[in-house]
């Protein structure tokens, strides 16, 4: 019973995140996204570390598949910052969830079976990102900035999970924590160093950023950690197709309640579209 519990509790953990997110880039004229994401990946680290209890063996073979995904979060991370500061919550979140279709393609260029089910999801993204950019009407303005940062997060977020993929395949589950600890220490130097090479006030950005990344950051360990607690507990079918359901249904109800954000009637129809899809490939 309490794995079900944590199962209803992490929708509003991982929402959380978004919140963080959007009333930093609100607060902020000039938000220091690059910054914010540095020491998001910064929080995580600490997470991975204690989790580990500290007890690490590290591989070489880890190096190259940790660096590519340290570059793959940070783009991810970056691009969904912006993404929300450019556009709407709901359908950055959506799009960004559908990134599952990366890790879905790998599988089955790999030789995995293209089930009805997986073949259903896939098209249905594609027809939920085509749905989700179409204004109705002629009264909003198509913004090419909102688009670019939502694919950049949809292609880093997609290719992480490649990355992760990969590193399974080749070394196993015993690398979990050490490969976690290379990326988020390659991702936090490598944002850190962008934000002091791109921003003359870091100092400056650092004090009004730090509450809004460390919730952030917070927000995203227990993420991970209940995902960690429910994975083996709650059958994968229920877990993951749950998780996606939930978490796209409260991103959607906090955007249209509390930032009134508000749709064509396509746009409307591409989130139930894009919603089903997700489903169906965690399926």
């Amino acid at each position: 019973m309490i794995y079900y519990l944590l199962l209803l509790l992490y929708p509003f953990v991982a929402t959380s995140q978004s919140i963080a997110q959007k009333q930093y880039t609100l607060r902020e004229k000039s938000p220091n996204v690059l910054l914010f994401s540095a020491l998001t990946s910064l929080i995580a680290l600490f997470f991975f570390l204690v989790t580990s209890r500290f007890d690490l063996v590290f591989d070489a073979r880890l190096v190259p598949y940790a660096l590519g995904f340290a570059v793959c979060y940070a783009s991810a991370w970056a691009g969904t910052v912006f993404a929300l500061r450019f556009g709407s919550m709901a359908l950055s979140t959506l799009i960004i969830s559908c990134s599952l279709i990366f890790p879905t393609t790998y599988g089955l260029i790999l030789g995995e079976a293209a089930t009805p089910t997986v073949l259903t999801g896939i098209f249905l993204i594609l027809a939920a990102i085509v749905l989700v950019n179409l204004k109705s009407g002629g009264k909003e303005k198509f913004s090419l900035k909102w688009f670019l940062c939502t694919m950049v997060a949809f292609v880093g977020n997609g290719v992480c999970s490649i990355m992760q993929n990969m590193q399974k395949r080749a070394l196993g589950e015993s690398f979990t924590h050490e490969f976690m600890i290379i990326a988020l220490s390659a991702s936090f130097v490598l944002l850190l160093l962008a934000a002091c090479l791109t921003s003359k006030s870091v100092g400056k950005d650092f004090k009004t950023c730090l509450p809004y990344a460390s919730a952030n950051g917070v927000a995203n360990a227990l993420v991970n950690f209940l995902m960690m607690t429910m994975i083996g507990n709650i059958p994968n079918t229920v877990l993951y197709p749950s998780v996606s359901a939930l978490n796209m249904l409260l991103a959607f109800l906090l955007a249209f309640i509390a930032y009134k954000e508000r749709f064509s009637l396509l746009q409307y129809v591409g989130y139930a579209l894009g919603a089903v899809s997700v489903v169906l490939l965690n399926l």
